[in-house]
């Protein structure tokens, strides 16, 4: 894809996003099931062209606004006080997990290498920041597992990328 061409994608992605929210207030749906059936609608349409987003531009793109909506709404002082929990939860829960499924994807294709599964294990295993938020507006919880979830799920990314990025890629 031309650079032109992928500017114009994310920009129509975008448009899409922010209508997919709108009809989901107007219709009083949780946006996270208007994004999955959007999304599942547009795999669906023919004669879409391939789309093909360069990981890194993906990361830069739309990982940092994700996780300063996640940030913006912290209760730093929480965070602060709750932080052995959180590191524990978002390094351990990820690399516990991204183990689990490595191991659990080598036996169900055993022609896959280890590194692979690891990598599918690493991508998998970080629960996404802005869902875990969408999810606890909604649920009364006690101030310190609010605080727990949404910190752990502010960190976890780092925790998922550094698991599965290779050692040259790590600066």
């Amino acid at each position: 894809m031309r650079p032109v061409e992928t500017f114009e994608l994310v920009l129509a992605l975008l448009v899409g996003v922010v209508a997919l929210h709108w009809a989901a207030r107007r219709l009083k749906l949780p946006p996270s099931t208007a994004l999955l059936v959007g999304g599942g609608a547009l795999a669906f349409i023919p004669g879409l062209p391939p789309v093909a987003l360069d990981p890194e531009l993906a990361l830069v793109l739309f990982l940092p606004p994700l996780l300063m909506d996640g940030a913006y709404f912290t209760a730093f002082g929480r965070f602060r006080r709750h932080l052995p929990g959180i590191l524990s939860l978002a390094v351990g829960a990820v690399v516990f997990t991204t183990l689990a499924v490595g191991v659990v994807a080598h036996w169900l294709v055993p022609g896959l290498p280890w590194a692979a599964c690891f990598a599918l294990g690493a991508i998998v295993s970080p629960p996404d920041a802005v869902s875990a938020r969408a999810v606890l507006q909604g649920v009364s919880l006690p101030r310190r597992l609010s605080a727990l979830v949404e910190g752990e799920s502010l960190l976890n990314d780092a925790t998922g990328w550094c698991c599965s990025a290779s050692p040259s890629r790590r600066r």
